[in-house]
């Protein structure tokens, strides 16, 4: 009887072992599952937000390019034109002081920085140390003449 005791006890002992695993096995397995679609879902909606930042990024590339393009058309244009106006002037045959290649290279220059140069050309003069112009750099004397300490004596 101590054999057949033992005997059930084992077998009984092992349904239990088998129906606890299964229960635990389903739980973890659909836990998993919901873990899966969840992750999915998260995948899927980061991904949707890259594309967005991807679109807006070449969105603002292609603007850039665009821009870049519409300027070296401009540069394109006005280089045409100085070849124009140098084949023009060649055809006069008239002597320059500077020669044929340096009077077009200033030609240029100056009609690109005429705009830079209007700027550059502030219409007060800069300060000087005491906070008020001093009419050194445009030959203009100082408005209020300084005495000095040895003149006062």
């Amino acid at each position: 009887m101590e054999i057949g005791t033992l005997l059930i006890g084992i077998i009984i002992g092992l349904i239990i072992g088998v129906v606890l695993g299964l229960v635990a096995f389903r739980t973890m397995h659909s836990n998993s599952q919901q873990q899966v679609n969840h992750t999915e879902d998260e995948r899927k909606a980061l991904l949707a937000i890259q594309t967005r930042q991807h679109l807006n990024i070449s969105r603002q590339v292609l603007n850039d390019i665009q821009n870049r393009t519409a300027e070296l058309a401009s540069h394109f244009n006005e280089y045409e034109e100085s070849l124009t106006k140098a084949t023009t002037s060649a055809g006069e045959m008239k002597e320059s002081f500077f020669g044929e290649h340096a009077s077009v290279f200033l030609r240029n220059t100056l009609e690109a920085h005429k705009k830079d140069l209007a700027l550059a050309q502030p219409d007060t003069q800069p300060r000087d140390f005491a906070n008020s112009g001093s009419g050194v750099f445009v030959g203009v004397e100082a408005k209020a003449a300084k005495k000095n300490k040895s003149q006062d004596q």
